[in-house]
């Protein structure tokens, strides 16, 4: 039998925030970020500021069919939480994207204030 540690209240909403990104449900993403939230995907030419921003960015493209997150580590320190996992891009003609990823989750209390995403596409 499986023993599983209690999870911390902000491991447990990096968990709710996958689980809405499962559902591609960005609405229900936005109570557990601050109002001036940034996110940043290294590498990318542009930092998104607050939520309407940060919604906009997630939203799947009109090409999309589904996506897919799979957490498979979590370490917490401070007001720090760092996720590793999988995602996947279900795309309408049949093609899937395969990215690894590991996301820097910053909080102020128990909300997101920042997001640091290292990506490489598999």
């Amino acid at each position: 039998m499986e023993v599983r540690a209690a999870m911390s209240p902000r491991k447990d909403v990096v968990r709710t925030l996958a689980a809405c990104f499962n559902r591609q449900d960005w609405s229900g993403m936005l109570p557990m970020l601050t109002e001036d939230v940034e996110r940043w995907e290294v590498g990318a030419p542009k930092r998104s500021r607050g939520k309407k921003e940060f919604e906009a960015e997630m939203a799947a493209g009109p090409d999309v069919a589904r996506l897919r997150n799979d957490i498979s580590r979590m370490v917490e320190e401070g007001n720090v939480v760092v996720s590793e996992g999988t995602a996947q891009v279900f795309k309408k003609d049949g093609g899937v994207i395969r990215v690894q990823y590991c996301d820097v989750w910053e909080f102020e209390g128990e909300k997101v204030k920042r997001i640091t995403a290292y990506t490489h596409v598999l």
